[in-house]
């Protein structure tokens, strides 16, 4: 006997969009990760705060987890939604311990009221989407 489908109803539409928006956050680190690592090969006393093998270690680590969330996500997974829910939260305190101690100009101390409000809409994007009860129900396993 086959498995019928679960219906795809707008609940599932928002985790499908949310797991797009994680996907996109981990390739871009994974991205970070792989420009680190080429920089570090090709300018290897290049003066910065951080050691690009710290950069190119935490890219790959965040673009492991986010990625891996995003398929939580996808597959709807009971797991998918608090290991996204706690990953991204995480993530966004690492980049903001990040930036309270290792920015060097004035330009990115400039730009900090703009990451708190990217990082709040993240944020608020996330937690309200993944905490709706119908995108709630989802993953409840039957």
């Amino acid at each position: 006997m086959r498995r019928s489908r679960p219906k795809f109803t707008r609940a599932r539409s928002w985790v499908i969009l949310i797991s797009l928006l994680v996907l996109a956050l981990g390739l871009g680190n994974l991205g970070r990760a792989g420009v680190a690592l080429r920089y570090d090969a090709h300018l290897p006393d290049l003066p910065m705060m951080v050691s690009l093998e710290y950069l190119a270690a935490m890219g790959a680590f965040w673009g492991v987890m986010l990625t891996a969330c995003a398929a939580g996500l996808m597959r709807f997974c009971p797991w998918g939604r608090w290991f996204t829910l706690t990953a991204v939260s995480l993530y966004q305190a690492h980049v903001w311990i990040n930036h309270l101690l290792f920015d060097a100009s004035d330009h990115a101390r400039q730009t900090r009221p703009w990451d708190a409000l990217v990082t709040m809409l993240v944020l608020a994007l996330i937690w309200g989407s993944l905490s709706l009860r119908s995108v709630r129900k989802t993953f409840e396993r039957e």
